[in-house]
């Protein structure tokens, strides 16, 4: 044998060369779960960007789609359509069916982003040509816990009185008392005395104003109050509260619901 020259037997035999197979023993058989850990968590990441990418589409595609059902909910209505108009009916009736049918497809199409509002805002132009299906939606809205229940049940009661069912208008006031969501209260009162007003219950209307006169000086809601009770009780416009010299009550913009 040549000097210097290490066998195969003397090889096996050495320390380091021992070490070096065990190692490599202990990595080999622990790297198969590794791996298999790290393809479960790249699998993992990349559902969830797929997922990510896909829901961002949707959301962005279904706020498009409500934007174009606003845009005819806002479009305006002439007979001659003037030139250079963005958007334009000629007929209210035209523009309550198209804006229908924006509001009831986006409503289909993207159920988990705007399926309520969308719906809410399809039933309010369904008044105008079906009224009994957008009764029942809206009926159904009012009843959820979401975001456009108290403006279906808003929009439920100013139906109600238009058409002439005073004490069902009432009823669904008083429900929006109790759960008012978003709504101002004294926004309930006032539709609350106008529809007292349209059954001849004066005594009742004129409290109601009175209190909002009272309460809501400076803002739209408060001097269209002071008109009504101006109108049913002109002798207690007299006895309202002088205007506030050091600001107003921190009661926000209050305006007048869209119908009254």
């Amino acid at each position: 044998m040549a000097k210097g020259r290490i066998t195969a037997q003397q090889l096996k035999r050495d320390p380091l060369m021992e070490q070096y197979i065990a190692s490599s023993a202990w990595v080999k058989e622990r790297s198969r779960p590794l791996l298999t850990g790290l393809i479960v968590v790249a699998g993992l990441v990349a559902a969830f960007l797929i997922f990510y990418v896909v829901t961002s589409h949707r959301e962005q595609s279904a706020s498009e789609e409500l934007a174009e059902a606003f845009r005819i909910d806002q479009a305006m209505v002439a007979n001659p359509i003037p030139p250079n108009a963005p958007l334009a009916f000629t007929t209210e009736d035209e523009k309550h069916h198209k804006a229908y049918e924006a509001f009831d497809k986006a409503a289909r199409d993207y159920p988990s982003f705007y399926g309520d509002l969308a719906r809410y805002y399809a039933a309010t132009h369904q008044l105008y040509f079906d009224a009994p299906k957008a009764e029942a939606t809206l009926q159904e809205l009012a009843k959820k816990d979401a975001s456009a229940s108290a403006q279906a049940r808003l929009a439920l009661a100013e139906h109600y009185e238009i058409t002439g069912r005073f004490n069902e208008a009432l009823a669904e006031y008083q429900k929006l008392k109790d759960k008012p969501g978003d709504l101002s209260p004294l926004v309930i009162d006032f539709n609350t005395a106008h529809t007292y007003e349209s059954m001849g219950k004066t005594k009742e209307a004129s409290d109601l104003y009175f209190n909002i006169a009272s309460k809501a000086q400076g803002t739209s809601l408060g001097t269209t109050s002071i008109t009504r009770l101006t109108v049913v009780d002109p002798a207690r416009v007299e006895q309202l509260p002088p205007p506030e010299k050091s600001g107003l009550p921190s009661l926000g913009n209050l305006s007048l619901p869209s119908g009254s």
